[in-house]
C-alpha cells in the first residue's frame, strides 16, 4: 500500500489525473442523488465532465497563480488581494459558462431542480468552490509533508555526518596511542614488538570491518576491549595489576561499535601511564534489566590535579556519541580523588536481551591502595546513572 501511495506521489500526471477522475465521479453521484436534478445516468456523467473545464481553470489559477504568494514572507497582503481576485474571477467564469455554454446545450432537457436551468444561481459556484479548496487543502498538505520530509532527511544527513565524524576521531587517536606503544617496546628492543604489531592488525581489521556498522553485538566490543588490553598489557608489564570482570555477555544485546574502547583508552592514559610505581585498572562490565552496566576504576598518581584538567579527545567523543546514540538513555559519571579515577557508564539498549548472571560488584577492592569505602560508594548494578557534566 504505501508503495502505490509513494508512486502516485511521485508521478504528478497520475496524481492529478485519480484527483480529477474521484472529483467527477462525485460531481456525477451529487447531480443523481443529492440534488436529484435528473434520473438518467448518461446526462449526469456529460454534465460532470462538462463542467470539469472551469473546474480546471479556477483550480490551477488557486494552485498555481495564488498559493505560492503564501510563502514568501512580506508578501502576505499580495497573496490577500490575489485571493480576493480568484473569488471573484472565478465567479464570473462559472455565471459566463452556464450563461453561454451550459444553459444553452440543455434547452429542453428535463430536470426537477429548477436552478438546472438557471444561469446567475450560486449552487455551482459552490460546487467549484468545493473543488478547488479540496485540491488547495491536498496541495498544501503535500508541500508541508516534503518540507518535513526535507528536514527530517536533512537531520538525519546532519545526524550521520556528525557521528561519522566522531568515529573519524577515534581511530587516528586510538592509534595514536597504541603506536605510542609500540615505539616504547621498540626502543628497549622488546622481543614482545611482534605480539604488539599482530594485536594491532586485528585491532584495526576490527575497525575496518566493523567500525562503520551502526550496531555490534556486546560481545564483540568485549573481545575488542580484551585485545586492546592484552595489549597494553605487554606495555606495563608486572607493575600494573589489572582486572576485567565479565559474566555472560547475552548473544542479543548490541551496542554502537567503539564506545567502551576510548573510557577504557583513558584508564591506561590517565592513570598507568602517567604514575611511576605500582598501578592498577579494575574493569567490571554486565547487562541487568537491559541496561548496560559500566564501571572502569584506575588509580593515579596523587600530584597530578585531574579534576582541573579539561576533558580529553576520547571522553568528550564518548559524551557527545552518547548524545546521539541513546538520548536520554544513558547515565555517564566521571569522578576524581587524589588517588583514584571513576568511570561508571549505565547505558539502556534499544531492545530487551536475554537475563544473565549479574557481572562483579561495582567498586569491589582492586589493587593496592583500595578499600571497602570504595566498593560501598558505588551504586546499586542496574540504576541508571545521572549525567554529570
Amino acid at each position: 500500500m504505501s508503495r502505490a501511495l509513494q508512486a502516485v506521489d511521485e508521478r504528478r500526471w497520475l496524481r492529478h489525473g485519480l484527483f480529477w477522475l474521484v472529483d467527477t465521479g462525485l460531481v456525477v453521484l451529487f447531480y443523481l442523488y443529492d440534488l436529484q436534478a435528473m434520473t438518467d445516468a448518461r446526462v449526469a456523467i456529460a454534465d460532470a465532465v462538462l463542467v470539469l473545464a472551469p473546474h480546471l481553470l479556477a483550480t490551477y489559477a488557486l494552485l498555481y497563480g495564488v498559493l505560492p504568494w503564501l510563502w514568501r514572507p512580506h508578501r502576505r497582503g499580495r497573496f490577500v488581494l490575489l485571493l480576493a481576485g480568484w473569488y471573484l474571477l472565478s465567479m464570473a467564469l462559472v455565471f459566463a459558462f452556464r450563461f453561454f455554454i451550459f444553459v444553452p446545450l440543455h434547452v429542453g432537457v428535463p430536470s426537477t431542480l429548477r436552478e438546472y436551468h438557471v444561469a446567475i444561481t450560486i449552487g455551482p459556484y459552490m460546487l467549484l468552490v468545493s473543488t478547488a479548496g479540496v485540491a488547495a487543502c491536498l496541495h498544501l498538505y503535500r508541500q508541508w509533508r516534503q518540507k518535513e520530509l526535507g528536514n527530517a532527511q536533512l537531520t538525519q544527513e546532519n545526524f550521520q555526518a556528525e557521528l561519522q565524524l566522531l568515529k573519524a576521531q577515534i581511530h587516528p587517536h586510538f592509534l595514536f596511542n597504541t603506536l605510542n606503544n609500540l615505539y616504547a617496546l621498540t626502543l628497549k628492543q622488546s622481543d614482545q614488538a611482534p605480539e604488539v604489531v599482530e594485536r594491532l592488525t586485528e585491532l584495526l581489521q576490527f575497525m575496518l570491518e566493523q567500525g562503520d556498522a551502526p550496531l555490534i553485538t556486546l560481545r564483540d566490543e568485549v573481545a575488542l576491549l580484551r585485545n586492546y588490553i592484552a595489549l597494553e598489557q605487554l606495555r606495563y608489564g608486572p607493575r600494573l595489576t589489572l582486572e576485567f570482570g565479565t559474566e555472560d555477555i547475552p548473544a542479543t544485546a548490541q551496542i554502537a561499535p567503539l564506545l567502551l574502547l576510548p573510557l577504557v583508552e583513558n584508564a591506561f592514559k590517565h592513570g598507568s601511564a602517567e604514575q611511576v610505581g605500582r598501578a592498577y585498572i579494575h574493569i567490571s562490565l554486565g547487562v541487568a534489566d537491559n541496561v548496560v552496566s559500566c564501571v572502569i576504576i584506575n588509580s593515579k598518581s596523587a600530584a597530578l590535579p585531574a579534576a582541573n584538567k579539561p576533558p580529553g579527545i576520547g571522553l568528550r567523543n564518548v559524551r557527545q556519541r552518547l548524545q546521539l546514540l541513546y538520548p536520554q538513555r544513558h547515565g555517564l559519571v566521571v569522578e576524581a580523588r587524589d588517588d583514584m579515577y571513576t568511570v561508571r557508564l549505565a547505558l539502556r539498549l534499544p531492545a530487551p536481551v536475554v537475563m544473565l548472571a549479574r557481572p562483579p560488584a561495582w567498586g569491589r577492592p582492586v589493587g593496592p591502595g583500595a578499600s571497602a569505602a570504595q566498593a560501598a560508594a558505588a551504586p546499586a548494578w542496574a540504576t541508571p546513572i545521572p549525567s554529570r557534566a
